[in-house]
């Protein structure tokens, strides 16, 4: 009975050695936390809950999750990185100009001046500084001056940004034409909330200074479409100058040459056609609703929807090179 009380006290013992509870480190005091964490650490598989256990095919998972969330981001920054293809890009730049003479036709029939075409401006400033005393409109040459003034800064502007964050890049398109959407909808915000006068019949001839918030706006954001057609290298759209553009189209060699063959000049007279009902649209909505801010937020959908196309755009094709 001795022996086997003995061997029962040995046994006991070493299940103690084994989780290491013969160590100077057991003299604690008994139920404290350590003495509870130190039970359960000491406890057999067997008795171990099966929450609380971590397997190697969890961690595999837990891997590959990490894995998968990591390489998804980096698609998606090289998706935005990408230059875009060309092809059919022009059909774009059609939209620009449509925006153009939709956007000249009516805020030159509220405000008397252009935000697009500065040849224009460029006369009415004259006309202001030689006749300004006689004039119907003594101050439409400041409207004129702030629209070319605010021009020349977009353009600036548009030019350097692209440059910068590279011309092709699909981000730097998106970002370009989603500003000049942004640029649109607080121009149309701030005549819609009644900040400037947007109704046709309460526009005074004479000058209101705060008509020059939306004209800087509106023209500050219009070289944003030729910037991009510079941008994807149609040199003979540039969605604002029509005066140039009819010269070139006139002139061009192969003018009579068929559909497939002359692409410049299909995009030179698709360019002039978009602006021309562009203009005509533009002024039977704001004459129609009596108001421009209907305009305003029609040109701003267009222009979003520009970005937004960048988005799903098809990305320009590598070619291998020699050796790669």
């Amino acid at each position: 009975m001795d022996r086997q009380n003995d061997s029962h006290l040995a046994s006991t013992r070493d299940e103690k050695k084994s989780c290491g509870r013969d160590s100077p480190e057991d003299t604690r005091v008994p139920n404290s936390p350590d003495k509870v964490a130190l039970k359960d650490t000491c406890t057999t598989p067997t008795n171990r809950s099966p929450q609380g256990s971590m397997t190697l095919n969890d961690l595999e998972i837990g891997q590959s999750a990490n894995v998968s969330q990591r390489t998804s981001k980096s698609r998606i920054r090289r998706h935005f990185q990408d230059d875009v293809s060309k092809d059919w890009t022009d059909v774009l730049l059609l939209l620009c100009w449509f925006t153009t003479g939709f956007l000249d036709s009516t805020i030159f029939k509220a405000y008397g001046t252009f935000v697009s075409m500065q040849t224009g401006n460029t006369v009415l400033i004259g006309l202001g500084a030689s006749n300004a005393r006689s004039n119907e409109q003594p101050y439409r040459w400041a409207k004129s001056l702030t629209s070319l003034i605010c021009f020349v800064t977009g353009c600036l502007f548009f030019s350097r940004c692209s440059r910068a964050l590279g011309e092709l890049r699909r981000s730097t398109l998106m970002i370009s034409f989603l500003f000049q959407s942004l640029i649109l909808l607080i121009a149309a915000t701030v005549v819609q909330i009644g900040l400037v006068q947007g109704r046709l019949d309460r526009i005074i001839n004479d000058i209101v200074w705060l008509q020059e918030i939306p004209i800087a706006l509106l023209s500050f954001q219009a070289p944003g479409g030729t910037c991009g057609s510079r941008q994807l290298g149609f040199f003979e759209t540039p969605t604002v100058v029509v005066t140039t553009m009819i010269y070139d189209f006139a002139s061009d060699p192969k003018l009579f040459a068929p559909l497939r063959e002359n692409p410049p000049r299909n995009r030179r007279f698709g360019g002039f056609v978009g602006m021309l009902v562009g203009a005509i649209a533009g002024g039977w909505v704001t004459t129609a609703m009596g108001h421009i801010h209907v305009t305003l937020w029609v040109a701003a959908a267009i222009k979003a929807s520009i970005g937004l196309a960048w988005v799903v755009w098809p990305k320009k094709e590598r070619t291998k090179q020699w050796g790669h």
